[in-house]
């Protein structure tokens, strides 16, 4: 059985599955949540109660979707799923009726799991659990990509609870069937306000104009904007994965040029990089700043394996650039430097260069489960810094949001 971190996907050879959940401690996971399988449309959307499968309504009106087993096991017969079915949503919440104070982070563990029909492990996606405060949660979903059904493991929380995971998926809490009441009783985002602008960095990964970017970018922005020497452009949000810190825009002018992921080998401890984005807003100039360095770590802060540690200087607003090889190809997502004033704070030591990117598999992850066919190639020879940031200069934009 494989196991999966959030961002990561298991193809589906089988047309029946079931899927499930479980948590720890079991009595009170069992009294206090509800969990249930959504099916979606091409926006994302429920599109009628029959799309909706649980305790309260154990079938789908199509008959592709079962809740086969109490508390919250369900039965999938992927050939049978309409096309106008593009994924298929795992969510738990908490019952709307208990207190503020029961979040996700009560439980010791959360896990979603899959099996084939005969009932063999496939595999388990274990929840990160440290001081959640969320009250829904997208677990995990199915999806098509060329033809072929994939799980990907997703963990999306919402603090608000049931009525914010109705709206993400364009229901109120009332479309929702009604649980039965409980049995018993029971790092650093940046904060916006209205007005406030904030800068950050995104790439174009496809030629109709899909940018990726952090989702801290343009986390709370009412406009966001594209802006380069050589475009300038409009951009909507279009597909978020908060919990893996991505998010796709798309532009209503496409850029000039298209980045291309990196097939073959992944990142390699010692190899050479490069980062292209537009830090601190402007005030080093309105054109893209490079900086380079060597990969460091092939993980992250607290032994996070959807991370890897880089050397090369970034600044505020680096957020979502393009981590390149020596090639100018794409094998990371700039997230995040180390906090130098607490570290030196805790330690006396003033940290240099100790900078994270999101491994460009869980960007390519991220882009299937939205649809995107994104551009790779197999690197060659290395090239200069000054050729690489020559080719970047038309796919890498400053992303300005207003709040």
């Amino acid at each position: 059985m494989r196991e999966l971190q959030a961002g990561q996907n298991h193809p589906i050879d089988h047309g029946q599955v079931t899927v499930g959940v479980s948590g720890e401690p079991e009595d009170h996971f069992t009294a206090y949540l509800q969990t249930a399988i959504l099916l979606l449309d091409q926006h994302g959307r429920v599109s009628g109660s029959g799309t909706v499968v649980c305790a309260e309504q154990p079938r789908s009106s199509d008959g592709s979707a079962l809740f086969a087993k109490p508390p919250n096991e369900f039965q999938l017969n992927l050939a049978t799923v309409p096309t106008t079915v593009v994924k298929i949503a795992l969510v738990l919440a908490v019952k709307p009726e208990l207190p503020p104070g029961v979040t996700l982070g009560i439980f010791a563990a959360i896990r979603a799991w899959l099996a084939d029909s005969a009932g063999q492990p496939l595999s388990l996606f274990p929840l990160p659990l440290p001081c959640r405060g969320e009250r829904a949660l997208i677990l995990a979903e199915f999806y098509r990509h060329r033809e072929q059904w994939k799980f990907r493991a997703v963990g999306q929380g919402f603090a608000a609870g049931l009525p914010a995971l109705a709206a993400h998926f364009g229901m109120t809490p009332t479309d929702l069937p009604s649980p039965p009441p409980a049995s018993g009783p029971l790092d650093g985002r940046r904060q916006t306000g209205p007005g406030d602008t904030f800068t950050g960095t995104g790439f174009c990964v496809h030629p109709d104009g899909y940018v990726l970017t952090n989702h801290h970018v343009i986390e709370d922005a009412r406009q966001i904007l594209a802006r380069s020497p050589r475009h300038r452009c409009a951009l909507e949000l279009v597909f978020a994965d908060p919990t893996n810190d991505l998010a796709l825009l798309r532009a209503d002018s496409p850029p000039p040029g298209v980045a291309r992921f990196r097939d073959g080998l992944p990142a390699r401890l010692g190899e050479t990089v490069v980062v292209i984005g537009y830090p601190l807003g402007g005030l080093l100039g309105s054109g893209p700043q490079v900086t380079t360095g060597n990969i460091s770590s092939l993980i992250g802060p607290g032994d996070d394996t959807r991370a890897l540690q880089f050397t090369a200087p970034i600044q505020a607003g680096n957020s979502g650039s393009p981590l390149l090889d020596s090639d100018g190809t794409v094998i990371g997502v700039v997230s995040a430097k180390l906090n130098a004033i607490r570290i030196h704070e805790l330690t006396g030591d003033v940290p240099q260069n100790i900078n994270f990117a999101i491994k460009a598999m869980l960007a390519r992850g991220f882009l299937e489960a939205a649809g995107i066919d994104y551009h790779s190639r197999v690197p060659t020879a290395p090239r200069t810094a000054t050729d690489i940031a020559a080719e970047a200069r038309d796919f890498v934009v400053k992303i300005e949001c207003h709040g």
